[in-house]
């Protein structure tokens, strides 16, 4: 993977799970100072976060990833699970850590899992990055399915569930020519979420959680600090429609919301375009 600045933090990173609501999280904590949590999309696990990213972002914070319920090393649960669940996992996850208000990163269904935390515990949000991400439906004239998406039924059906993912984070995660030019950085990316998937209901079940995330009608209670980070070329309609479109609703209706653009980049910009990102983060935490 092409390396984001080589900034290296101490040697603090540890881990292991923590009990929230009598379900034990699994979580990696590295780096010291003002906390800034990172929340993963569906049905990814924490392994997902680059190291290099995670390092340099450790020199200026205490990091924190964590694995969803069903993912990585946090066993499933029984139940519906829902992005307001997840929320409740990351809000309990910080309390049991004993941080303090924290910047909350969330990329794709972790954004909003992320707009769930401001509205459910503001005074544990420091400010939020909401990345690639929506506030589900929010045009009658553009229903958002509520349920697997028939087109990724049927991908899943006729590929198999480890050949749709590699197809689906090459086609969605990064632009035809930079999956083109750096097959290293798109193999990475799957083979770590291929080590530390879901199984496939439990993905499916993330899907759903996704798909259900309704947030629009009340986004604009939000008050805590707002940046929205959005690919350039994130355009592909995918489940819940087009990401930038989403991001522009963010825009325009939390208050006071920042809108910054990462240029080139489709939705998968911490991995393709990780100097770039880095740069906004921290000059956002750093004014924050």
């Amino acid at each position: 993977m092409r390396s984001t600045e080589r900034i290296r933090a101490p040697s603090t990173r540890k881990g292991g799970h923590v009990d929230v609501a009598g379900h034990a999280i699994a979580y990696e904590r590295r780096g010291s100072g003002v906390p800034l949590l990172l929340i993963a999309g569906t049905g990814y696990p924490g392994a997902t976060w680059h190291p290099d990213l995670l390092d340099a972002v450790a020199a200026r914070h205490t990091v924190v990833t964590f694995d969803h319920r069903g993912t990585g090393a946090t066993a499933a649960s029984s139940g519906r699970y829902s992005t307001r669940l997840f929320a409740a996992d990351a809000l309990g996850l910080l309390d049991a850590l004993g941080l303090e208000a924290a910047h909350v990163v969330g990329h794709s269904m972790g954004g909003r899992v992320a707009q769930w935390m401001a509205l459910d515990r503001p005074d544990r949000v420091r400010s939020l990055i909401l990345a690639a991400t929506g506030p589900g439906q929010f045009r009658s004239d553009r229903p958002v399915t509520r349920g697997v998406p028939v087109h990724a039924a049927v991908e899943l059906a006729e590929k198999g569930y480890e050949r749709y993912m590699r197809d689906h984070i090459a086609a969605t995660f990064f632009t035809a020519e930079f999956a083109r030019e750096h097959p290293d950085v798109v193999r990475w990316l799957h083979d770590a979420f291929w080590q530390h998937r879901p199984d496939l209901e439990n993905y499916l079940r993330h899907v759903v959680a996704r798909q259900e995330h309704q947030t629009a009608e009340r986004i604009a209670e939000i008050r805590v600090p707002t940046l929205i980070v959005i690919g350039g070329r994130d355009t592909a309609v995918m489940g819940t429609g087009s990401h930038t479109d989403q991001s522009d609703y963010l825009a325009e209706h939390i208050p006071g919301a920042t809108r910054r653009v990462i240029e080139d980049a489709a939705h998968g910009f911490f991995w393709s375009h990780p100097e770039q990102t880095l740069r906004v983060l921290l000059e956002w935490t750093s004014g924050h």
